[in-house]
C-alpha cells in the first residue's frame, strides 16, 4: 500500500510518495519501489506527473498501455497534442475502466467465482494548453473506479490517505497562500507522519514539482511558456521530518487528554 499527496501552490503543484511496496508471494513482502512516475511522450503537449497507489502490477499495466497505445491513440482521434485533461479523460478514465472490466469482471465471470481484486487508483497532474487563453496547473485523483476528479488544495490517495488528510490539515490550511519552496518540506513532514500511524508506508519520500520556466508568472497565467517537472533529490529533502512529527504526535496525545479532562 502506500501515501500519495498533491499540493496545488500559488507558484506549482507539488505531488509526493513513500516508497515501500507490499508484494503477495504466498506471504506478503516488502520492498522498496518508485511509485512516481513523470510521463514524456512525443503526442503530450506537456508532461504529466502520475503517482499510483495498488497493486504494482495494476499500476504497471497502466504506464505500459499509456505509453504504447493509448496516447498516441487519443492524440489521433483529437488530432492534436494531449493536455492534461485530454491526458485525465481520454488516457487514464479509458485505461482504468478496460483493466476493471478485464481484471475485476471478466475475469471473475469467466471462472464463476470472484479470483481477483482490482486495486488501482492515481494522482495526476500538468498542464492545460493555451489555446483558450492562459493555460494552468491542473491535478486530479483518478478513482479505482476509472472517474477523475479535480482537487482544489490537496489531494491523497492510498492506505495512508486518511492520516496524510489529517497532517495536511495541520500543516496546509492554505494551499493557495504555500509556495512550492514550503510545500515539499511540508509535504515530506505529512508523509512520516503517516510512516508513523500506517505500517504498510515507509521509505524515502519521492518528490517532484510542477512549475512554468517562468516562475515569476502566477500558476494561472502562464501562456505559450514550458512546463518543467522536476524531482527533488533525497538530500536535499528536510531530515529529522520523522521524528518531529513524532513530537507533534505527543503532543496532540496529550493536548487530547487535556480536553477529556
Amino acid at each position: 500500500m502506500t501515501v500519495g499527496v498533491a499540493i496545488c501552490c500559488k507558484d506549482g503543484i507539488v505531488m509526493a510518495c513513500d516508497s515501500l511496496a507490499t508484494f503477495s508471494r504466498g506471504a506478503p513482502v516488502s520492498r522498496f519501489t518508485n511509485k512516481l512516475f513523470i510521463i514524456e511522450h512525443k503526442d503530450l503537449l506537456h508532461p504529466v506527473a502520475v503517482v499510483g497507489a495498488g497493486m504494482t502490477a495494476f499500476m504497471d499495466k497502466f504506464l505500459d498501455r499509456a505509453k504504447r497505445e493509448g496516447i498516441g491513440i487519443a492524440a489521433a482521434e483529437v488530432k492534436r497534442k494531449l493536455d492534461v485533461v485530454d491526458f485525465v479523460e481520454r488516457v487514464c478514465e479509458t485505461i482504468i475502466t478496460l483493466l476493471v472490466k478485464e481484471y475485476a469482471i471478466d475475469r471473475n465471470r469467466f471462472f464463476g467465482s470472484p479470483i481477483s481484486d482490482f486495486s488501482l487508483s492515481m494522482l495526476v497532474a500538468g498542464a492545460t494548453s493555451a489555446d483558450h487563453g492562459a493555460a494552468e496547473l491542473r491535478s486530479y485523483n483518478i478513482h479505482t473506479i476509472g472517474l477523475a476528479e479535480s482537487i482544489e488544495g490537496y489531494g491523497t490517495i492510498g492506505s495512508g490517505a486518511p492520516y496524510a488528510e489529517l497532517f495536511l490539515h495541520g500543516v496546509v490550511p492554505e494551499p493557495q497562500k504555500t509556495s512550492v519552496k514550503e510545500a515539499i518540506g511540508l509535504v515530506c513532514h505529512a508523509i512520516k507522519g503517516v510512516e508513523i500511524m500506517d505500517p504498510n508506508v515507509g521509505g524515502e519520500t519521492r518528490v517532484c514539482a510542477l512549475q512554468w520556466d517562468n516562475a515569476k508568472l502566477p500558476v494561472g497565467q502562464a501562456l505559450n511558456t514550458k512546463l518543467s517537472v522536476t524531482r527533488q533529490v533525497e538530500a536535499s529533502l528536510p531530515k529529522g521530518a520523522k521524528d518531529r512529527m513524532e513530537g507533534v504526535l505527543k503532543k496532540m496525545s496529550t493536548d487530547m487528554r487535556k480536553v477529556v479532562k
